[in-house]
């Protein structure tokens, strides 16, 4: 899984969190809904990184409804802070978490509440840009719920940014009660005019990756198992989580979304190819772009750098002579192919990410390729 989407990851104290912290395997459907929202009528040019490709969004974007298309426009607020908000909503919500149950409950939710939540997530993105002194209390965030638009201005000021403020006011000028029921409605007609298309093959390979993630016995630490869910991503886990949540993705493979919601963080990750329905003669997908990474001159002089200890974006942009969105190009590539690890650590100045080299994936893709070159008796395919 190259490299993390964190839109709106909270930065706390640069602090150890708890060695241990509960950690829970949600294989939900509900999920993959809304991070198909997110990802399809998100920021188009992120699209070619997903397995998925650019042409399956393309599909998905045609197959919803005009007038369901400019709903979301309003309902999703700019880069669909909204559905990325809501992700958190649907673990807070009853168990089961599947479509029908999630979004009957958030129908009938009691729309303060909803609006409540909506704000909270955005009033803290004041921590993500620096501004810890600014974020909104909890007093504020309870005006702006019961509708005072001048408590909502405020929050969304300070946490967003200008040209992203007009749109969010627009969408919390609509009576509380309407927002909710537009809102659920919109997942509702999305899941059965578009999403219901996939459920049955996502669903399958979500269930069957969350099964096979809860058999494996849990790790010491929470911070080994997102390492590990992640393929390599060295998370710093910010002070006051007190759980964790794995959600296996298929839409952001082979990225991965960390959020945190109140004091839960959850990590979206790519499934392993093995749980979609995949041909079985095509080698898997994280073969070709482990070989695919390295056929590029410049990833190979990367490698080189990191195979001599752990370094810096900026490092690597002074070395290639290069710009830093394309060296994140480059980089994001490598992750893809689970040979660069990342470290992710949070201060008040902001995050900060360091780069290193993960031999091991050299030597079992070679392993994997050796074992993929057999003969193999295609009876046995049959």
């Amino acid at each position: 899984m190259p490299e993390l989407i964190t839109p709106q990851q909270r930065v706390r104290e640069l602090a150890t969190a708890p060695r241990r912290i509960p950690i829970e395997v949600d294989g939900a459907v509900a999920y993959e809904v809304v991070l198909t929202l997110w990802s399809v009528f998100n920021d188009k040019d992120d699209n070619a990184n997903f397995d998925l490709g650019s042409e399956w969004f393309d599909r998905v974007t045609d197959a919803t409804p005009q007038d369901l298309r400019e709903e979301f426009e309003i309902l999703g607020g700019p880069h669909c802070v909204v559905w990325l908000s809501l992700l958190g909503l649907i673990s807070a919500a009853p168990h089961p978490h599947d479509p029908d149950s999630v979004f009957s409950w958030m129908a009938e939710m009691n729309p303060q509440r909803l609006r409540r939540w909506i704000l909270g997530y955005i009033g803290e993105q004041a921590v993500n840009h620096g501004d810890a002194d600014t974020v909104p209390s909890l007093s504020l965030i309870e005006q702006a719920a019961q509708g005072d638009l001048e408590a909502v201005k405020q929050i969304v000021e300070t946490s967003m940014k200008p040209d992203q403020v007009e749109h969010m006011l627009t969408l919390f000028e609509i009576d509380p009660v309407e927002m909710r029921d537009r809102l659920a409605a919109g997942l509702k007609r999305f899941r059965s005019e578009v999403f219901s298309e996939y459920e049955e093959e996502f669903g399958s390979a979500i269930a069957a990756a969350a099964a096979a993630r809860r058999s494996v016995g849990a790790r010491d630490r929470a911070q080994d198992e997102i390492e590990e869910v992640t393929n390599g991503l060295d998370y710093e886990i910010p002070l006051g989580v007190t759980g964790v949540i794995l959600v296996p993705a298929v839409v952001v493979r082979p990225l991965s979304l960390i959020d945190q919601y109140r004091d839960a963080l959850i990590v979206f990750f790519g499934l392993a190819d093995e749980f979609l329905n995949l041909n079985p003669e095509a080698p898997p997908s994280w073969m070709v772009r482990f070989y695919k990474a390295l056929s590029d001159e410049k990833r190979l002089r990367i490698l080189r750098r990191l195979s001599e200890g752990s370094t810096s974006l900026d490092e690597l942009t002074q070395m290639l002579d290069l710009s830093k969105s394309t060296v994140h190009h480059h980089i994001t590539i490598l992750r893809g192919a689970g040979l660069v690890r990342v470290q992710m650590r949070s201060s008040d100045k902001g995050e900060s990410k360091c780069y290193s080299l993960r031999p091991q994936a050299i030597e079992d893709a070679s392993t994997f390729l050796e074992g993929y070159m057999r003969p193999h008796d295609k009876s046995a395919l049959a």
